[in-house]
């Protein structure tokens, strides 16, 4: 762990880092071609406005601070203080009930060893419609049988790793698996950083239900003392949780929060089943949408389009505003847009888990 002495010039090293930071690419003219990369550039006119609004925020939230602005507690813990904000968002987000998803897996004939895809559907043109009609046939009996059980009578966490043995993550049946452990079971996670790997979080965005509603945790770090304090905060909800979800958490949000324990010498971050929401929208919608940003998913599966948000790319350059001048205001459209990310993993896994035509 870092000594208390060695923060303020960890501190400095931090915030030269975040003026340093590279901006993100403009595609000058709104030529995503002449970008280069237009999955990730920004239009020059979309920057032009969301500079503006910066310059706006700035000069409306002059002389506040974040108390006066955003509605949230200072959290005291061990490793020191951080700041969060707690949303209640009541909206239905339906899953499957057990019994269903206990059916539908009981059908998938690929849960039982030694049957692929072309095998199971030589059965089915045979006439062996589920599991359980593989108890008449000698070859694949016995096995059918174990599946039979498992899914019948096993608890979630043996269903679980039955059809991960049988499908990868980003497979559906592995989405409605993980529905078994109830609404309860879920966290949503999403960070915002200061750019690559190595340089801190600045807010972790964090959702789970409470009571058949989606509770949005989002810790802020409002100077790099506060980091520490946040990311244990973060990783004790990681723990209480036996599925998280994420978008592209496989390769960034997850190896973020162990490369920042790692850099304080705090305990690994140990998740449970993980659901990459990335991964399942690639294979579910690839080739039906332009591309599977989270944005474009949100757009074209959810249809729901935010009015104003601010990409991910600028977040440093907002917040680099907020610790040069202590003016929160651009920090607003930064935690608006963490919320609604998380609040957006919630109705994409309900969306992909099939909850909205059960209606349960």
């Amino acid at each position: 762990m870092i000594p208390a002495t060695g923060f303020d010039e960890v501190s400095r090293h931090w915030k030269l880092s975040a003026r340093n930071c590279s901006g993100p690419a403009i595609a000058r003219n709104d030529s995503v071609f002449r970008a280069g990369f237009p999955g990730s550039s920004i239009l020059e006119s979309q920057y032009r406005q969301l500079q503006e609004m910066k310059t706006d925020l700035e000069e409306r939230y002059a002389g506040l601070g974040i108390g006066d602005v955003f509605s949230g507690e200072v959290l005291d813990t061990p490793d020191g203080s951080c700041f969060r904000m707690v949303t209640e968002i009541f909206e239905e987000f339906p899953l499957p009930s057990p019994a269903e998803i206990r059916g539908i897996l009981m059908n998938d004939l690929t849960l039982v060893r030694g049957i692929g895809p072309v095998k199971a559907g030589l059965l089915r043109r045979r006439g062996y419609r589920s599991i359980e009609d593989l108890r008449h046939n000698k070859t694949f009996r016995h096995d059918a049988e174990i599946c039979e059980n498992i899914i019948g009578w096993g608890v979630p966490e043996e269903i679980i790793d039955l059809v991960r043995m049988r499908h990868p993550p980003s497979h559906p049946q592995a989405v409605l698996s993980s529905a078994l452990h109830g609404q309860d079971g879920f966290l949503f996670v999403d960070l915002e950083t200061l750019g690559f790997f190595s340089r801190p979080i600045i807010l972790f965005g964090l959702a789970e239900f409470q009571n058949r509603k989606l509770v949005v945790f989002q810790y802020l770090v409002r100077n790099m003392e506060e980091e520490l304090a946040a990311l244990t905060e973060t990783i004790e909800h990681v723990r209480k949780k036996p599925v998280v979800v994420s978008y592209n958490g496989k390769a960034f949000d997850l190896p973020y929060l162990i490369s920042r324990s790692a850099f304080y010498g705090t305990s690994t971050v140990r998740a449970g089943f993980h659901i990459d929401l990335l991964h399942v929208s690639r294979r579910m919608y690839r080739g039906m949408v332009q591309d599977c940003r989270l944005a474009t998913i949100e757009r074209h599966v959810l249809d729901n389009s935010r009015a104003v948000d601010i990409p991910g790319s600028l977040v440093p350059e907002f917040y680099e505003s907020y610790q040069r001048t202590g003016n929160p205001g651009p920090l607003i459209p930064v935690v608006g847009h963490n919320r609604e990310d998380v609040v957006t993993l919630a109705r994409l896994l309900t969306h992909v888990s099939g909850g909205n035509r059960y209606g349960c």
